[in-house]
Protein backbone atom coordinates (compact mmCIF):
# COMPACT_ATOMS: atom_id res chain seq x y z
CA UNK A 1 0.00 0.00 0.00
CA UNK A 2 1.36 3.37 -0.68
CA UNK A 3 1.86 6.06 1.47
CA UNK A 4 0.20 9.60 1.01
CA UNK A 5 2.22 12.59 -0.14
CA UNK A 6 3.51 14.27 2.57
CA UNK A 7 3.01 18.22 1.51
CA UNK A 8 5.88 20.65 3.36
CA UNK A 9 3.79 23.56 4.97
CA UNK A 10 1.79 25.38 4.28
CA UNK A 11 -2.26 25.11 4.82
CA UNK A 12 -3.69 21.82 3.65
CA UNK A 13 -6.03 21.86 0.76
CA UNK A 14 -8.41 19.09 0.93
CA UNK A 15 -9.85 16.46 3.78
CA UNK A 16 -7.00 14.13 4.70
CA UNK A 17 -4.18 16.76 3.21
CA UNK A 18 -0.65 15.51 5.32
CA UNK A 19 1.34 18.53 5.54
CA UNK A 20 5.15 18.55 7.80
CA UNK A 21 5.47 21.43 9.81
CA UNK A 22 8.85 22.69 10.73
CA UNK A 23 8.38 26.23 11.62
CA UNK A 24 10.99 28.74 11.16
CA UNK A 25 11.45 29.83 14.67
CA UNK A 26 11.77 25.92 15.62
CA UNK A 27 15.12 25.29 13.76
CA UNK A 28 16.77 28.12 15.37
CA UNK A 29 16.52 26.19 19.03
CA UNK A 30 18.50 24.40 20.41
CA UNK A 31 16.63 21.53 21.26
CA UNK A 32 15.19 21.19 17.88
CA UNK A 33 15.50 17.48 17.06
CA UNK A 34 15.32 16.90 13.38
CA UNK A 35 15.46 13.05 13.25
CA UNK A 36 12.16 12.95 15.09
CA UNK A 37 8.45 13.08 14.16
CA UNK A 38 5.16 13.11 15.69
CA UNK A 39 1.71 12.91 13.88
CA UNK A 40 -1.05 15.31 14.63
CA UNK A 41 -4.95 14.78 13.86
CA UNK A 42 -7.37 17.95 14.15
CA UNK A 43 -10.50 17.86 15.67
CA UNK A 44 -13.89 19.50 14.13
CA UNK A 45 -14.71 22.99 13.04
CA UNK A 46 -11.21 23.56 12.47
CA UNK A 47 -10.51 25.61 9.15
CA UNK A 48 -7.05 24.95 6.73
CA UNK A 49 -5.29 27.91 8.72
CA UNK A 50 -6.45 26.36 12.15
CA UNK A 51 -4.57 23.02 11.29
CA UNK A 52 -1.63 24.69 10.22
CA UNK A 53 -1.38 26.97 13.21
CA UNK A 54 -1.84 23.92 16.04
CA UNK A 55 0.98 22.03 13.77
CA UNK A 56 3.34 25.06 13.88
CA UNK A 57 2.61 25.70 17.94
CA UNK A 58 2.66 21.98 18.55
CA UNK A 59 6.48 21.70 16.38
CA UNK A 60 7.58 24.39 18.64
CA UNK A 61 6.16 23.05 22.50
CA UNK A 62 8.01 19.35 21.31
CA UNK A 63 10.67 20.75 19.36
CA UNK A 64 10.48 18.20 16.39
CA UNK A 65 8.78 17.84 13.12
CA UNK A 66 5.01 17.55 13.26
CA UNK A 67 3.20 15.51 10.05
CA UNK A 68 -0.19 16.86 10.27
CA UNK A 69 -3.53 14.76 9.18
CA UNK A 70 -6.29 17.36 7.94
CA UNK A 71 -9.60 16.40 9.40
CA UNK A 72 -11.55 19.25 7.22
CA UNK A 73 -14.53 21.07 8.69
CA UNK A 74 -17.75 21.40 6.28
CA UNK A 75 -19.40 23.08 8.94
CA UNK A 76 -20.74 22.44 12.43
CA UNK A 77 -23.99 20.11 11.72
CA UNK A 78 -21.97 18.24 8.93
CA UNK A 79 -19.08 17.55 11.29
CA UNK A 80 -21.42 16.73 14.27
CA UNK A 81 -22.79 14.14 11.73
CA UNK A 82 -19.49 12.87 10.83
CA UNK A 83 -18.37 12.70 14.64
CA UNK A 84 -21.23 10.46 14.93
CA UNK A 85 -20.64 8.09 12.03
CA UNK A 86 -16.60 7.82 13.81
CA UNK A 87 -17.97 7.08 16.48
CA UNK A 88 -19.97 4.21 15.34
CA UNK A 89 -17.07 3.14 12.87
CA UNK A 90 -15.15 0.27 14.71
CA UNK A 91 -14.65 0.92 18.12
CA UNK A 92 -16.18 3.39 20.46
CA UNK A 93 -18.87 1.33 21.96
CA UNK A 94 -18.82 -1.19 23.73
CA UNK A 95 -21.39 -3.45 21.70
CA UNK A 96 -21.02 -1.92 18.68
CA UNK A 97 -23.70 -2.76 15.83
CA UNK A 98 -22.22 0.45 13.84
CA UNK A 99 -18.70 -1.98 13.56
CA UNK A 100 -19.79 -4.80 12.66
CA UNK A 101 -22.11 -2.90 9.55
CA UNK A 102 -19.26 -1.16 8.73
CA UNK A 103 -17.19 -4.44 8.09
CA UNK A 104 -19.60 -6.58 6.84
CA UNK A 105 -20.01 -3.32 4.29
CA UNK A 106 -16.41 -3.24 3.56
CA UNK A 107 -15.17 -6.22 3.47
CA UNK A 108 -17.93 -8.48 1.81
CA UNK A 109 -17.03 -12.24 2.78
CA UNK A 110 -19.12 -14.34 0.33
CA UNK A 111 -21.81 -15.19 2.84
CA UNK A 112 -19.95 -14.48 5.67
CA UNK A 113 -21.40 -12.13 8.36
CA UNK A 114 -19.87 -10.71 11.48
CA UNK A 115 -22.49 -10.51 13.83
CA UNK A 116 -20.61 -10.73 17.28
CA UNK A 117 -20.07 -7.65 19.85
CA UNK A 118 -17.37 -5.09 18.42
CA UNK A 119 -14.46 -6.76 20.57
CA UNK A 120 -10.98 -6.25 18.98
CA UNK A 121 -10.21 -10.18 19.07
CA UNK A 122 -13.72 -11.08 17.11
CA UNK A 123 -13.15 -8.24 14.72
CA UNK A 124 -9.67 -9.35 14.06
CA UNK A 125 -10.99 -13.46 13.44
CA UNK A 126 -13.23 -12.35 10.86
CA UNK A 127 -11.37 -10.06 9.08
CA UNK A 128 -8.87 -12.43 8.94
CA UNK A 129 -11.38 -15.32 7.45
CA UNK A 130 -12.43 -12.75 4.85
CA UNK A 131 -9.64 -11.59 4.00
CA UNK A 132 -7.56 -15.11 3.62
CA UNK A 133 -11.27 -16.23 0.87
CA UNK A 134 -10.43 -13.19 -0.76
CA UNK A 135 -6.96 -14.07 -2.10
CA UNK A 136 -7.91 -17.05 -3.37
CA UNK A 137 -9.36 -15.56 -5.81
CA UNK A 138 -6.44 -12.53 -6.19
CA UNK A 139 -3.58 -14.09 -4.53
CA UNK A 140 -1.69 -11.00 -4.71
CA UNK A 141 -4.36 -9.13 -2.64
CA UNK A 142 -2.31 -6.48 -0.96
CA UNK A 143 -3.72 -7.43 3.21
CA UNK A 144 -2.99 -3.43 4.51
CA UNK A 145 -4.94 -2.16 1.42
CA UNK A 146 -7.80 -4.83 1.62
CA UNK A 147 -8.62 -3.31 5.74
CA UNK A 148 -8.08 0.58 4.50
CA UNK A 149 -11.90 -0.09 3.02
CA UNK A 150 -13.44 -0.12 6.64
CA UNK A 151 -12.69 3.62 7.18
CA UNK A 152 -13.66 5.10 3.24
CA UNK A 153 -16.07 7.13 5.18
CA UNK A 154 -13.44 9.32 6.09
CA UNK A 155 -10.60 10.52 4.00
CA UNK A 156 -8.77 11.69 7.20
CA UNK A 157 -8.90 8.24 8.83
CA UNK A 158 -8.16 6.82 5.15
CA UNK A 159 -5.02 9.27 5.33
CA UNK A 160 -3.98 8.39 8.76
CA UNK A 161 -3.80 4.51 8.10
CA UNK A 162 -1.72 5.03 5.45
CA UNK A 163 0.55 7.40 6.94
CA UNK A 164 1.12 4.87 9.28
CA UNK A 165 1.76 1.89 7.06
CA UNK A 166 2.04 2.84 3.28
CA UNK A 167 5.15 2.89 1.93
CA UNK A 168 7.61 4.45 1.81
CA UNK A 169 8.14 6.22 4.96
CA UNK A 170 5.31 4.21 7.37
CA UNK A 171 5.25 6.20 10.79
CA UNK A 172 3.76 3.29 12.85
CA UNK A 173 5.21 4.02 16.10
CA UNK A 174 5.70 7.97 15.90
CA UNK A 175 3.28 9.56 18.68
CA UNK A 176 0.52 10.96 17.64
CA UNK A 177 -1.50 13.51 19.14
CA UNK A 178 -5.10 14.25 18.28
CA UNK A 179 -7.65 16.70 19.69
CA UNK A 180 -11.33 16.45 19.92
CA UNK A 181 -12.74 14.44 16.83
CA UNK A 182 -8.89 13.38 15.42
CA UNK A 183 -9.47 10.87 18.63
CA UNK A 184 -12.18 9.32 16.91
CA UNK A 185 -10.02 9.49 13.45
CA UNK A 186 -7.27 7.91 15.09
CA UNK A 187 -8.99 5.01 17.32
CA UNK A 188 -10.90 4.09 13.94
CA UNK A 189 -7.41 4.00 12.18
CA UNK A 190 -5.35 2.64 15.08
CA UNK A 191 -8.20 -0.30 15.26
CA UNK A 192 -7.60 -0.58 11.33
CA UNK A 193 -3.74 -1.06 11.90
CA UNK A 194 -4.54 -4.05 14.41
CA UNK A 195 -6.90 -5.45 12.23
CA UNK A 196 -4.32 -5.54 9.09
CA UNK A 197 -0.90 -6.04 11.14
CA UNK A 198 -2.16 -7.90 14.57
CA UNK A 199 -2.48 -5.65 17.66
CA UNK A 200 1.11 -6.52 19.03
CA UNK A 201 1.82 -4.09 16.36
CA UNK A 202 0.14 -1.16 18.69
CA UNK A 203 2.10 -2.47 21.81
CA UNK A 204 3.20 0.71 23.53
CA UNK A 205 2.59 3.20 20.76
CA UNK A 206 2.12 6.71 22.51
CA UNK A 207 -1.18 8.66 22.08
CA UNK A 208 -1.66 11.82 23.29
CA UNK A 209 -5.31 12.88 23.89
CA UNK A 210 -6.48 16.26 24.17
CA UNK A 211 -10.84 16.90 24.94
CA UNK A 212 -11.43 13.31 23.54
CA UNK A 213 -14.80 11.93 22.51
CA UNK A 214 -13.48 8.48 22.52
CA UNK A 215 -14.90 6.06 24.81
CA UNK A 216 -12.57 2.69 23.42
CA UNK A 217 -9.25 2.46 22.08
CA UNK A 218 -7.77 -0.73 20.72
CA UNK A 219 -5.11 -2.47 23.54
CA UNK A 220 -1.22 -2.12 24.09
CA UNK A 221 -1.33 1.39 23.46
CA UNK A 222 0.57 3.83 26.03
CA UNK A 223 -2.00 6.92 26.09
CA UNK A 224 -2.28 10.23 27.92
CA UNK A 225 -5.94 11.41 28.01
CA UNK A 226 -6.09 15.43 28.32
CA UNK A 227 -9.41 16.90 29.06
CA UNK A 228 -10.55 20.36 30.53
CA UNK A 229 -13.27 19.36 33.57
CA UNK A 230 -15.34 21.36 32.07
CA UNK A 231 -14.90 20.18 28.19
CA UNK A 232 -18.22 18.63 27.07
CA UNK A 233 -16.81 17.21 24.53
CA UNK A 234 -14.07 15.02 26.81
CA UNK A 235 -17.43 13.89 28.87
CA UNK A 236 -18.79 11.77 26.11
CA UNK A 237 -15.63 9.19 26.72
CA UNK A 238 -17.72 7.82 29.20
CA UNK A 239 -14.83 6.76 31.44
CA UNK A 240 -13.88 7.43 34.82
CA UNK A 241 -10.17 6.35 35.54
CA UNK A 242 -6.98 7.43 37.50
CA UNK A 243 -4.90 7.98 34.33
CA UNK A 244 -6.48 10.63 32.66
CA UNK A 245 -5.18 13.93 33.32
CA UNK A 246 -8.39 16.77 33.99
CA UNK A 247 -7.59 19.98 35.03
CA UNK A 248 -9.25 23.24 36.42
CA UNK A 249 -12.77 24.01 36.27
CA UNK A 250 -12.29 25.57 32.85
CA UNK A 251 -15.08 25.94 30.21
CA UNK A 252 -12.65 25.19 27.28
CA UNK A 253 -11.99 23.14 24.03
CA UNK A 254 -10.20 24.64 21.77
CA UNK A 255 -6.03 22.78 20.87
CA UNK A 256 -4.61 26.39 21.71
CA UNK A 257 -5.77 26.42 25.43
CA UNK A 258 -4.74 22.68 25.56
CA UNK A 259 -1.29 23.54 24.38
CA UNK A 260 -0.99 26.62 26.53
CA UNK A 261 -1.88 24.37 30.16
CA UNK A 262 0.70 21.82 28.93
CA UNK A 263 2.94 22.19 32.29
CA UNK A 264 -0.29 21.57 34.22
CA UNK A 265 -1.29 18.31 32.16
CA UNK A 266 1.96 17.12 32.30
CA UNK A 267 2.25 17.65 36.12
CA UNK A 268 -1.41 16.03 36.69
CA UNK A 269 -0.26 13.20 34.75
CA UNK A 270 1.65 12.31 37.50
CA UNK A 271 -0.66 13.35 40.19
CA UNK A 272 -3.32 11.60 42.56
CA UNK A 273 -5.88 13.93 43.80
CA UNK A 274 -8.73 16.05 43.15
CA UNK A 275 -9.27 20.17 43.76
CA UNK A 276 -6.67 21.57 46.30
CA UNK A 277 -5.42 18.45 47.52
CA UNK A 278 -2.67 16.42 46.15
CA UNK A 279 -2.91 12.50 47.61
CA UNK A 280 0.13 11.30 46.32
CA UNK A 281 2.74 12.44 43.69
CA UNK A 282 4.70 10.63 41.64
CA UNK A 283 7.99 12.34 41.87
CA UNK A 284 10.53 10.18 40.71
CA UNK A 285 8.11 9.41 37.48
CA UNK A 286 7.67 13.32 36.98
CA UNK A 287 11.73 13.76 37.35
CA UNK A 288 11.94 11.03 34.85
CA UNK A 289 9.39 12.13 31.92
CA UNK A 290 11.93 15.65 32.88
CA UNK A 291 14.91 14.46 31.95
CA UNK A 292 13.50 12.76 28.84
CA UNK A 293 12.42 16.40 27.60
CA UNK A 294 16.29 16.66 26.57
CA UNK A 295 17.31 20.78 25.94
CA UNK A 296 13.20 21.53 25.86
CA UNK A 297 14.19 24.22 28.26
CA UNK A 298 10.49 25.92 27.08
CA UNK A 299 8.56 23.12 28.51
CA UNK A 300 10.77 22.02 31.21
CA UNK A 301 10.11 25.86 32.44
CA UNK A 302 6.73 25.34 32.31
CA UNK A 303 6.92 22.02 33.88
CA UNK A 304 9.01 23.36 36.88
CA UNK A 305 6.49 27.02 37.08
CA UNK A 306 3.45 24.82 37.73
CA UNK A 307 4.88 23.03 40.59
CA UNK A 308 5.81 26.25 42.03
CA UNK A 309 2.60 27.69 41.86
CA UNK A 310 0.76 24.69 42.44
CA UNK A 311 2.61 22.12 44.37
CA UNK A 312 5.28 23.75 45.74
CA UNK A 313 5.82 21.31 48.63
CA UNK A 314 6.76 18.63 45.77
CA UNK A 315 8.49 21.15 43.62
CA UNK A 316 11.97 20.77 45.47
CA UNK A 317 12.02 16.92 46.08
CA UNK A 318 10.91 16.47 41.86
CA UNK A 319 14.19 19.30 41.41
CA UNK A 320 16.53 17.11 43.46
CA UNK A 321 15.88 14.08 41.56
CA UNK A 322 16.21 15.73 38.45
CA UNK A 323 19.45 17.55 38.47
CA UNK A 324 20.83 14.09 40.25
CA UNK A 325 19.66 12.25 36.73
CA UNK A 326 21.56 14.99 34.59
CA UNK A 327 24.95 14.97 34.11
CA UNK A 328 27.61 17.83 34.89
CA UNK A 329 27.65 18.14 31.30
CA UNK A 330 24.22 18.37 30.59
CA UNK A 331 23.40 20.57 33.26
CA UNK A 332 26.03 22.76 31.72
CA UNK A 333 24.69 23.00 28.30
CA UNK A 334 21.23 24.07 30.24
CA UNK A 335 22.99 26.64 31.56
CA UNK A 336 24.58 27.55 28.16
CA UNK A 337 21.06 27.23 26.69
CA UNK A 338 18.95 29.68 29.38
CA UNK A 339 20.59 30.15 32.42
CA UNK A 340 17.15 31.22 34.09
CA UNK A 341 16.52 27.56 33.78
CA UNK A 342 18.65 26.28 36.20
CA UNK A 343 18.40 29.50 38.17
CA UNK A 344 14.64 28.78 38.60
CA UNK A 345 15.63 24.99 39.87
CA UNK A 346 17.98 26.59 42.38
CA UNK A 347 15.08 28.75 43.78
CA UNK A 348 12.76 26.07 44.32
CA UNK A 349 16.20 23.92 45.89
CA UNK A 350 17.18 26.58 48.07
CA UNK A 351 13.48 27.84 49.78
CA UNK A 352 12.68 26.95 53.12
CA UNK A 353 14.69 23.97 55.10
CA UNK A 354 17.46 22.83 52.39
CA UNK A 355 18.03 19.28 53.17
CA UNK A 356 21.68 18.07 52.66
CA UNK A 357 21.05 16.98 48.78
CA UNK A 358 19.25 19.76 48.12
CA UNK A 359 22.65 21.97 48.45
CA UNK A 360 24.43 19.48 46.66
CA UNK A 361 22.27 19.68 43.90
CA UNK A 362 22.12 23.73 44.23
CA UNK A 363 26.47 23.49 44.29
CA UNK A 364 26.26 21.51 40.55
CA UNK A 365 23.75 23.83 39.45
CA UNK A 366 26.29 26.72 39.99
CA UNK A 367 28.84 24.89 39.14
CA UNK A 368 26.90 24.46 35.78
CA UNK A 369 26.58 28.27 35.42
CA UNK A 370 30.32 29.18 35.99
CA UNK A 371 31.03 26.30 33.45
CA UNK A 372 28.62 27.92 30.99
CA UNK A 373 30.29 31.55 31.43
Amino acid sequence: MQGPVINQGGKPNRDGDVTAYIPDELRGKSWFNPTQSVIFVNGMDNSAADHEEAGNALALMLGCRVVGVFNATQGKVSDLWQCLKDKLTLTNFHFNPGGTAAINAALPGAGLVYGGAADFNGMKRFVDTVYDQARTKNPGLDKDGFVARVLEDNPAAVALYKLLLGVPGAMLGKPIHAHSQGNLITSNALTAVGLARGYGALNNLEVNSYGSPARNWPPGLRRANNAFSLDPVSWLDLTMDWTSSKVGFKPAHGFEEYRRHDGEFVVNRFRTGGVGMTVNMDEEGLANFCVGLGRNVDRLRSIFTRLEVAHYTDSDDVAVLYVNKKTDAELAELARIDRTFLDQLIRLLDAGWTAGDESAAIDRLKRAQRAAA
